[in-house]
């Protein structure tokens, strides 16, 4: 079995790719070690307003949850910020799946339960979980996009090493939001506390750094707590979710003819966790650039987009944010939001 092009990973990034390649009738095979494209939902689904105006056929209506305006910004010692940041907080397992439906539609193969070993005498191997069948197939290029703790970033070369962790409930709101919220406290160190409106309903969680003395759960509780007490939302948990975020910066993006997007390739943002956009952006890089014939413009573009970026917030990260001691001075020193803010006034 050969293909032009093989995708490990039915994410944002590698379903993106696999699209962008099938539809100009490349033959693509796209595998994932899950049941179905999408799940679990693994982050807060939010993405901003300007990835729809690139790729509209990804949000049909279905896909949107809520439409929101600005990101409000809560400090402990009692300052507000507002930002714009028009987007959309997603359904995000139907917005992961119709882009898959996408790539399909155009002629991609989608094998599920199937997981890549490795590469071997020019063969890719591949194990399909339920049946424990092992098999081969060949591949002119390879798109990794398999996530944080990706294993063709791993087979390849440099990969991610350091992460935050994060966790999140569903829970009811007790009256309709139209913002995103953000709280910084103490006790969600290296990270922030998160409320993404989804209508009645609302994404609750944090995101910490794992090197502190806190336990990721206990974050959690601690900052629904407090969210109870404002009578912001009730306490009953209708969804539970948690991941790992890259926060390292980007990784080199092609090794020979392997071509890392989304988190495989560190394109997240170290900071703040934004990483749907960036892993749909990248994967649209890859897939033009192999239909192209040039892989190296792939790096190129990937690493003059956002290298620069990432890997700065990356630095701020480990500079500021690896002592959670002086929230006053670091906050301002990490978050564009404080800085725009207090440039202004």
């Amino acid at each position: 079995m050969r293909y032009d092009v093989l995708v490990v990973g039915c994410g944002p990034g590698g379903a993106t790719a696999a699209y962008t390649l099938s539809r100009e009738g490349a033959k693509v095979l796209i595998v994932d070690i899950k049941r179905a494209p999408g799940v679990p939902v693994q982050c807060a689904e939010f993405v901003p307003i300007q990835l729809r105006h690139r790729f509209p056929e990804f949000f049909p209506d279905e896909v949107v949850s809520q439409a929101v305006k600005d990101m409000v910004h809560f400090t402990p010692w009692g300052e507000l910020v507002r930002m714009g940041s028009e987007g959309y907080v997603l359904y995000r397992d139907r917005f992961d799946r119709n882009i898959v439906e996408l790539a399909l539609q155009h002629g991609a193969e989608l094998r599920l339960r199937t997981q890549f070993l490795g590469f071997e005498d020019g063969n890719v191997w591949l194990e399909h979980i339920d049946g424990r069948e092992r098999y081969s197939v060949k591949a002119d290029i390879i798109i990794g996009a398999d996530g944080p703790h990706s294993k063709t970033a791993k087979l390849t070369g440099e990969h991610t090493r350091m992460f935050l962790t994060t966790a999140q409930f569903t829970l009811p709101l007790k009256h309709k939001l139209h913002d995103l919220l953000i709280y910084f406290r103490e006790y969600i160190p290296g990270g922030y506390g998160w409320v993404f409106p989804k209508g009645e309903l609302a994404n609750v969680g944090v995101g910490i750094d794992p090197d502190y003395p806190i336990n990721v759960m206990e974050s959690l509780k601690r900052f629904v707590d407090e969210l109870l007490s404002e009578g912001l939302v009730e306490y009953r948990i209708l969804g539970r979710t948690g991941g790992w975020i890259p926060a390292e910066g980007v990784k080199k993006p092609i090794r020979g003819k392997v071509l890392l997007v989304g988190d495989a390739g560190g394109f997240c943002h170290p900071i703040t966790g934004g990483g749907i956009a960036n892993a749909v952006y990248t994967g649209a890089m890859a897939g033009e650039a192999v239909l192209e014939g040039s892989i190296e413009d792939y790096e190129e573009e990937a690493l003059e987009v956002f290298g620069s970026s990432l890997n700065r917030a990356a630095g701020k990260r480990i500079k500021y944010m690896k002592s959670w001691d002086n929230l006053r001075f670091i906050i301002p020193k990490t978050w564009i939001a404080f800085e725009e803010y207090w440039k202004e006034d």
